[in-house]
């Protein structure tokens, strides 16, 4: 709610897409690395689901301070967005998918977006190399893990 006093400041969101292909398909990757909790394991901090039954509205804990709550979900994709933690006021937002890529490959990309406009020029490049560098990490370990699996099998 804002009164008569406060100024609207216009958002201004920032996209990050990290993307990798995988050899492998589909069903077998989201088998492995799409479960709402599965996203601590790819970046290296604990994850567990704390209140839903796993689809939308479901809440996740990740580390100690941070919780997201999905937003929407299909066969093959999670939306969720941060409502407690340093990104939840900038409007942090992400969505996880696969989708097939060529005759048995899919592509895995990890979309994030957030609100920098009340950010400084150091904290929009700070923020962006930060979260740049861990999501391409997470979905390199994703595609790694996904191939071990794929050739255990």
């Amino acid at each position: 709610m804002t009164t008569a006093n406060q100024q609207i400041i216009p958002p201004v969101f920032r996209s990050i897409v990290c993307a990798i292909q995988v050899d492998a398909p589909i069903e077998r990757v989201w088998k492995r690395v799409g479960d709402f909790s599965d996203a601590g394991r790819f970046l290296d901090v604990s994850c567990k689901v704390i209140s839903g039954d796993g689809g939308p509205g479901t809440v996740r804990q990740i580390g100690e301070s941070i919780l997201e709550v999905m937003a929407g979900c299909t066969d093959h994709s999670y939306t969720y967005g941060q409502i407690v933690g340093p990104m939840a006021e900038f409007d942090y937002h992400g969505c996880l998918s696969l989708t097939t890529w060529g005759e048995t490959g899919c592509m895995l990309t990890w979309t994030l977006i957030y609100d920098e406009a009340r950010m400084d020029e150091a904290q929009r490049a700070a923020q962006h190399a930060r979260i740049s560098a861990r999501f391409l990490g997470a979905v390199q370990a994703m595609k790694t893990y996904a191939a071990d699996t794929v050739s255990q099998d």
